[in-house]
């Protein structure tokens, strides 16, 4: 098993690409902490892997909240004893012209998107400097490496997460530890589904494809990959059937 013996974090881990991410690392001998808002879903997703015979730990955490993100890396080293793994994956978007987006909309996309990366990224790093090993990987978007309609606000922050890393990954390469970045395009989750429900998911990247790449540069086989930016996707875009939503991964 690829991740025996380590223990990895995942935020917005109670649905999609997250969730996915979190059940293959279990599946590959990861102990795994979960984390997001929604304390429901949370406890549900854990209960679920530990049913399946792994060790999953439920941490409910606001990735914009210096004291959550704190609690969590402390959580996860109090039970496990280290930590191995962080994957960034929380996310939110609210897709509107750039004449809609009010002040609140672009202070959540921007706590949440890039906020809530380095919070987390902040929270790990001592324990990982200390054990001179880790990794740490960003899911951003196909929006952070272009612009669009109605996603402004979306691309600024994703397009920030990509600069953090690369600069996290110059100060903390000569630890052992990576930093890479995912930029997925649109993926099949069931959020997707109600803002596309004419669209074909079968046609796009489902989110355990996301989670494979997760998992290899989060292995041994990806020891020399560093700094980099991965794109999953297949096709282009549909046009949307409804922009004015808000969407929380």
């Amino acid at each position: 098993m690829k991740l025996e013996g380590r223990v990895a974090i995942v935020t917005g881990a109670s649905r999609g690409i997250g969730l996915a991410t979190a059940r293959l690392f279990a599946q590959e001998g990861a102990k795994v902490v979960l984390a997001a808002r929604s304390r429901d879903d949370l406890e549900a997703a854990a209960a679920d892997l530990r049913q399946g015979g792994a060790e999953a730990l439920a941490v409910p955490t606001d990735v914009t909240k210096k004291e959550d993100t704190v609690r969590l890396a402390q959580v996860t080293q109090d039970h496990f004893g280290q930590i191995d793994v962080l994957v960034n994956n929380a996310g939110v978007t609210r897709h509107k012209l750039v004449l809609d987006i009010t002040e609140e909309d672009w202070d959540l996309t921007f706590d949440v998107n890039i906020k809530g990366v380095f919070l987390c990224t902040q929270a790990v790093l001592p324990m990982m400097i200390a054990r001179r090993s880790g990794r740490i990987i960003n899911v951003a978007s196909m929006s952070a490496l272009r612009g669009s309609v109605r996603r402004s606000a979306y691309s600024a922050a994703k397009h920030a997460v990509i600069g953090f890393a690369d600069s996290v990954a110059q100060e903390v390469g000569p630890y052992g530890i990576s930093v890479n970045t995912i930029a997925p395009g649109p993926v099949a989750t069931v959020l997707r589904a109600r803002r596309y429900p004419l669209e074909d998911p079968a046609l796009l990247p489902q989110p355990i494809e996301v989670a494979r790449l997760a998992l290899f540069l989060a292995s041994d086989d990806a020891r020399t990959i560093h700094g980099a930016v991965v794109r999953v996707a297949v096709g282009p875009e549909p046009i949307p059937v409804n922009e004015s939503v808000t969407i929380d991964d």
